[in-house]
C-alpha cells in the first residue's frame, strides 16, 4: 500500500464507520440526535472541537517533528554525496597484496596511487545492470594548497577533479543556487565555504596548488561528491596533470535515474558489477543506500529519547481530551436526565453520546493533524541552523510531508477522543434522573465500592512490588510501592484517620519514592520507561497533595492579596469552585505541570551536560590542537623536531605534545558470546600516555588512580584502555552512538574491572594479538579511540612501525591558542600536516548540543503554549457552565469587574499551581537524574538552568494571564437577566 493510500484509508475509516451506523434504522435516528446536539449550539460545538484539536495537535506535532528529525539525519548523511548514488574505487595499496619484485635488481614496482583507466570505466558501464544510470569519472586527491596573501595553507586539501559537464558534481552556493562549471578553465579552482574560511581566500584570489598558480572563481556550500566540508573542485585534466595520472581516475560514480528507496543489500552494485569488482580488486559501495540505513539507525536511536518527552506531552493531550469531554457531559447533565425520564434506555443514551464523540473525533483530529503538520514545518525552519553536525556540511532541517506519520497521528487522535467519549458516555448514561432534573448533585457512591477499590489496589501493589523485588527490576518495584502508598492514602480515612493527613501522607510518600535514585530498587532497563512513569507518578502525587490542601491555598492567597482588598473579596468564591470540582481542577493543573516538569528536567540535563563542554580541555584530554599527517608519500615527521627547527613558531608557547597512530581492525572479547566487530585501535606514544588528562573511572585491580593506569599502559605493550562507549549504558544523556563492540560482564556501576578482561585483536596479516583491558575512560572522551594501547602494542598488532601520524598539542598559555594554531599551521605546511583547533569544535557542540535537545525544547515549548491555550478553552467552557451562578452574583450586586477578577483569580490559581508543581518536582527529581548521568560522565556537575526556568515561568505566566484576561472579560459581559434564565 502506498503512503498516500495509507493516509486516504486512515481518514476515510472513521467516516465509513459513521456511514455504516447510519444505514440501520435505529442508527440513523441516533446519528440525527447526535447531529442535532452538535448543531444546536454551534459556538459551544466549535469550542469543544477547538479544545480537542489542541490535544490532537500535540499528537500530530510529535510525529511530524520526528519525521523532520529523520529528514535531517538523511540530509546530513548524504550531504557530501552530491549527485552520486554509488561508487566504484580501486582498493588502497595497503589493502592489496605486496607487489612482486621486478627485475634482477629486486626493486619493487612503482605502483603509485590506485587508479582506473578508460578500459576499466567501460567495463564498469557494461557490467552495471541499471538502465538509465549515469556513469561519471572523478579523481579525488589530497593536494597542498597555499594562499600567499594571508600566509595560510592546507598541506592536504581534498581536491576533486571532474569534467565540466559531469552531473555527479552539483555545486550549490550560499544562496542555494547551482554554481555553474561550464566555463571552468584549467587554471581555475572552486573552493568550498569551509576551505575558503580556512585559507581566508575569496573569489578572485590567487592560490598555489601543488606548485601551480590557480585563481579562485567561486565558492560553494555543498555538492562536491566524496569530499569533506573543506575541499576544492578543479577540471579533471588539470588534476590529472598535477598528480601525473594522465587519463586515469580513482572513482567511478553511479547516479541512478530513480530515487534510492531500497536497502543497501538490494543496490544494483551488488549484481554483476560486484563480481567484476572482486575480480579486479575494486570496491563497489552503495553510498546513498548505506547512508540512508545509517541515518535510519541513528534516527531510531535518537527517537527513543524524543519518544520519552513526546509521551509526556501526549499524556497532557489525553488529560485535555478527558477534561473537555467531562465538562461537556457535566454541562448536559440535566439534558441527560430529561432524555432518561422520557424513556431513553441507558444503552441508547451512551450510544448517542459515543457517536457524537466520534464525530468530534473525526473533526478535531483532522484539524489538529493539519495544524500539527504546520507546526512541524514552522519548527523545522526555526531550528534549521541549529541541527548540524560539526563533522558534516550544515544542511537545513528539511521538512517533508510524511503520509504515514500523518495517518498515524490522525488515527491516534481519533482513537483517543473516541475512547474517552465512550467511557464518559457509559458513566453519563448512569445519570440519576431525579437529581439531574432538580439540578442537584448525584447521590454519593456506595461505601462498599469506596472500600473495595483501595483494598484491591493495595493487594495489586503488594503483589507487583514483591514481583519486582524477586526479579530485581525497579519498574515493578516502584510501581507496586506507588500503588501501596496510594491505596493507603485513599483507604485510611475509612479507618477514621483524618482525610487530609491520610491523603497528604500518601502523596508525599509517592513523591519521596520517585525522587530517590531508581537504581536502589533494581535494574532500570532502558531508563526511558522509568523516567516516563516517574513523571506521571510525581505529577499525580503533586496534584493529589494540592487538592487535599486547597484550604491552605485559599489562606495563602488571602494573605498574598491582602494589600488588594478588591482581589481578596473574590478569593473564597474562586477557590470554592476549584474545591467543588477537584477532579477537573486537578487534571488542569496536571496538564500544565507535566509540560513544565518535562521542560525543567530537560533544562537540568542540558545544563549539566553542557558543563562538560564549558572547558574544551576536559573533552580533549587537556589539549588544544589536533594535527594529522595527510601527505600521500614519505614518512611522517617528528613534530617536536619540526617545531624546534621552524622559524614560524616559538616552542616556549607549546606545552605538551602527544602522538598516536591508528588502525581499523576487528576485535572480540575473549570468553564472550559476541563475535568480532570493527574497532579503531590507537597506538599512543609515551608523550601522549603521560600527557593526556582523561580520567579513568573503571580500573583493573591493583591500579588505584588514572595516572597508574596510563603509566601501566606505557610500560606494558600487551595492555589497553577502552572508551566508555564499549560499556553498555542506559544513561539518559546518551542514546545511541556507542561502539559496535560492547564488553560483556562489565557494568558502569562496577567498582573495578574484572582482572581477566581481554580482547583478541586481528592484525592485517591474519594473526591475532591479545590485549588485557586495564581501564575504561568515560564517554565524554570524544577525542579518543575505541581501544588505546602503546605504540609498541600497535606494532605487535600490525607487524609494522607504529610511528605517530596524528598529534595533540597543548598551548602553554591557553589564552594564546589561536596564535599557536596559526604558527603551527605555517610550521607544518611543508611537512604535509594539517592543524585543527579543538576549542572551536567543542564550543560548537556546546552551543547546539545536538539535534534532539533543540527538537525537544521546541516541541515541549509548543506543548506549553498548547497547555496555556487549553486553559483558556477550559475557562470559557467554565463560564458557559456557570452562567446561572454569574447571574446570581450580578443580581446581588457584584459588578462586572468583580466577575472578571473572580475568573481571573481562578485561572491564575490553576496556572501558578501548575508552574509551581512542575518546577518544584523538577528541583526534587533533578539531583537524582544528574547523579545517574555521572555513571557515564563523572565530570557532570549539578547546575540550575536559571535561563530556562525564567523563560518557562515568565512565558507561562504571560501567556496564561493573557488568555485568562480574555476569558474573564467574556465572563463579565454575560447579561444577568439571561444568565438567571440559564439561556445559552
Amino acid at each position: 500500500m502506498s503512503d498516500a493510500l495509507t493516509l486516504v484509508v486512515a481518514v476515510a475509516s472513521p467516516l465509513l464507520l459513521i456511514a455504516l451506523v447510519a444505514l440501520t434504522p435505529r442508527g440513523r435516528l441516533s446519528v440525527r440526535i447526535a447531529m442535532r446536539n452538535a448543531f444546536r449550539r454551534p459556538a459551544q460545538t466549535l469550542l469543544v472541537a477547538l479544545g480537542l484539536s489542541l490535544a490532537a495537535l500535540l499528537f500530530s506535532a510529535s510525529f511530524t517533528l520526528e519525521a523532520a528529525l529523520h529528514q535531517a539525519m538523511r540530509a546530513q548523511q548524504t550531504a557530501d554525496l552530491g549527485g552520486v548514488d554509488a561508487v566504484v574505487t580501486p582498493v588502497e595499496p595497503d589493502d592489496q597484496e605486496e607487489p612482486e619484485e621486478s627485475g634482477e635488481s629486486g626493486e619493487a614496482a612503482d605502483t603509485g596511487p590506485p587508479a582506473l583507466d578508460s578500459d576499466d570505466v567501460r567495463s564498469i558501464e557494461d557490467a552495471l545492470d541499471e538502465p538509465g544510470a549515469t556513469v561519471s569519472s572523478l579523481l579525488s586527491l589530497p593536494v597542498p594548497v597555499e594562499h600567499g596573501r594571508t600566509e595560510r595553507g592546507e598541506p592536504g586539501l581534498t581536491v576533486v577533479g571532474a569534467s565540466n559537464n559531469d552531473d555527479a558534481v552539483r555545486l550549490v552556493d550560499s544562496s542555494g543556487e547551482p554554481l555553474a562549471r561550464d566555463g571552468l578553465r584549467e587554471d581555475d579552482i572552486l573552493l568550498s565555504a569551509a576551505a575558503s574560511r580556512d585559507l581566508r581566500a575569496e573569489r578572485g584570489d590567487v592560490l598555489t596548488v601543488a606548485g601551480r598558480t590557480m585563481r579562485v572563481v567561486g565558492v560553494y556550500e555543498t555538492g562536491a561528491p566524496l569530499a569533506p566540508p573543506a575541499s576544492a573542485v578543479v577540471s579533471l585534466r588539470e588534476l590529472q596533470e598535477i598528480a601525473d595520472l594522465p587519463g586515469r581516475v580513482n572513482a567511478v560514480t553511479l547516479a541512478y535515474d530513480r530515487e534510492v528507496t531500497w536497502e543497501e543489500r538490494e543496490d544494483p552494485v551488488h549484481g554483476e558489477l560486484s563480481s567484476l569488482a572482486r575480480a579486479n580488486d575494486w570496491e563497489a559501495e552503495p553510498l546513498r543506500a548505506s547512508a540512508h540505513e545509517s541515518a535510519d539507525r541513528l534516527t531510531t536511536e535518537l527517537s527513543t529519547l524524543f519518544l520519552l518527552f513526546s509521551q509526556l506531552s501526549m499524556v497532557a493531550g489525553v488529560l485535555l481530551i478527558v477534561l473537555v469531554v467531562m465538562m461537556l457531559a457535566g454541562e448536559r447533565h440535566a439534558e441527560f436526565g430529561v432524555l432518561r425520564a422520557m424513556g431513553m434506555k441507558r444503552g441508547r443514551l451512551a450510544f448517542v453520546l459515543a457517536l457524537e464523540g466520534l464525530g468530534y473525533a473525526v473533526l478535531a483530529s483532522a484539524a489538529g493533524t493539519l495544524l500539527g503538520w504546520g507546526v512541524g514545518a514552522g519548527a523545522s525552519r526555526v531550528l534549521s541552523d541549529r541541527v548540524t553536525d560539526p563533522a558534516l556540511p550544515p544542511p537545513r532541517l528539511e521538512f517533508g510531508f510524511d503520509p504515514v506519520a500523518m495517518a498515524t497521528a490522525y488515527l491516534i487522535g481519533v482513537g483517543v477522543i473516541a475512547v474517552v467519549f465512550a467511557l464518559v458516555a457509559l458513566r453519563a448514561s448512569k445519570v440519576d434522573i431525579v437529581a439531574a432534573l432538580r439540578g442537584a448533585e448525584a447521590p454519593p457512591r456506595s461505601r462498599r465500592r469506596a472500600v473495595v477499590l483501595p483494598v484491591l489496589a493495595l493487594l495489586a501493589g503488594l503483589a507487583t512490588a514483591a514481583l519486582g523485588v524477586r526479579n530485581g527490576t525497579a519498574t515493578e518495584t516502584l510501581t507496586g510501592l506507588t500503588l501501596v502508598f496510594g491505596a493507603l492514602g485513599a483507604g485510611l480515612p475509612r479507618l477514621r484517620v483524618p482525610q487530609r493527613l491520610a491523603h497528604s501522607a500518601g502523596a508525599v510518600a509517592v513523591i519521596v519514592l520517585w525522587s530517590l535514585p531508581s537504581e536502589l530498587f533494581g535494574e532500570t532497563g532502558s531508563g526511558i520507561t522509568i523516567f516516563f512513569l516517574s513523571g506521571i507518578a510525581l505529577v499525580g502525587a503533586g496534584v493529589w497533595l494540592f487538592v487535599s490542601n486547597d484550604d491552605l491555598v485559599q489562606r495563602a492567597l488571602r494573605r498574598l492579596l491582602a494589600p488588594l482588598p478588591r482581589m481578596t473579596s473574590v478569593v473564597p468564591i474562586a477557590v470554592a469552585y476549584s474545591v467543588r470540582n477537584r477532579l477537573r481542577s486537578g487534571m488542569t493543573i496536571a496538564m500544565l505541570s507535566i509540560v513544565v516538569l518535562t521542560i525543567t528536567l530537560s533544562g537540568f540535563v542540558t545544563a549539566a551536560v553542557n558543563q562538560i563542554y564549558a572547558d574544551h580541555r576536559s573533552v580533549t584530554g587537556g589539549f588544544d590542537l589536533q594535527a594529522s599527517w595527510v601527505s600521500p608519500g614519505g614518512a611522517p615527521p617528528d613534530l617536536r623536531s619540526v617545531f624546534e627547527e621552524s622559524p614560524h613558531i616559538d616552542t616556549s608557547e607549546v606545552g605538551r605534545i602527544g602522538g598516536y597512530a591508528d588502525v581499523s581492525v576487528r576485535a572480540r572479547q575473549i570468553d564472550a558470546e559476541a563475535g568480532a566487530e570493527e574497532v579503531g585501535v590507537w597506538g599512543a606514544d609515551e608523550d601522549y600516555l603521560l600527557g593526556n588528562r582523561y580520567p579513568v573511572f573503571l580500573r583493573a585491580p591493583g591500579l588505584d588512580s588514572s595516572e597508574e593506569v596510563w603509566d601501566e599502559l606505557r610500560r606494558s605493550p600487551n595492555t589497553a584502555v577502552v572508551s566508555g562507549t564499549m560499556i553498555p549504558s542506559d544513561s539518559a544523556a546518551f542514546v545511541g552512538g556507542g561502539s559496535d563492540l560492547e564488553l560483556e560482564g562489565v557494568d558502569v556501576l562496577d567498582e573495578e574491572l574484572p582482572g581477566d578482561l581481554r580482547l583478541e585483536v586481528a592484525g592485517p596479516d591474519g594473526g591475532t594479538t591479545t590485549l588485557r583491558v586495564i581501564g575504561v575512560v568515560d564517554r565524554s572522551a570524544e577525542y579518543l579511540g575505541d581501544v588505546v594501547t602503546s605504540t609498541e602494542g600497535l606494532a605487535r598488532i600490525t607487524g609494522e612501525d607504529a610511528s605517530p601520524t596524528h598529534w595533540f598539542v597543548a598551548a602553554d598559555d591557553r589564552e594564546e591558542v589561536g596564535e599557536v594554531a596559526l604558527a603551527a599551521r605555517r610550521a607544518l605546511l611543508d611537512h604535509g600536516v594539517t592543524v585543527t583547533p579543538l576549542q572551536e569544535e567543542v564550543e560548537f557542540r556546546a552551543s547546539s548540543n545536538g539535534v534532539v535537545q533543540w527538537l525537544l525544547m521546541a516541541f515541549m515549548g509548543f506543548g506549553l503554549v498548547v497547555g496555556c491555550s487549553a486553559l483558556g478553552v477550559v475557562s470559557i467552557r467554565s463560564i458557559t457552565e456557570r452562567r446561572n451562578q454569574i447571574g446570581v452574583l450580578r443580581a446581588i450586586g457584584m459588578q462586572r469587574s468583580g466577575i472578571r477578577r473572580l475568573f481571573l483569580i481562578e485561572s491564575l490559581v490553576v496556572t501558578v499551581s501548575g508552574i509551581a508543581l512542575g518546577v518544584g518536582l523538577g528541583f526534587a527529581v533533578s539531583p537524582g537524574l544528574v547523579d545517574s548521568l555521572r555513571v557515564d560522565l563523572p565530570g557532570v556537575t549539578y547546575t540550575v538552568p536559571v535561563a530556562v526556568l525564567v523563560v518557562i515561568i515568565g512565558a507561562t505566566l504571560v501567556f496564561s494571564t493573557l488568555v485568562s484576561v480574555l476569558a474573564s472579560r467574556r465572563a463579565g459581559d454575560v447579561p444577568p437577566a439571561e444568565a438567571l434564565r440559564d439561556r445559552t
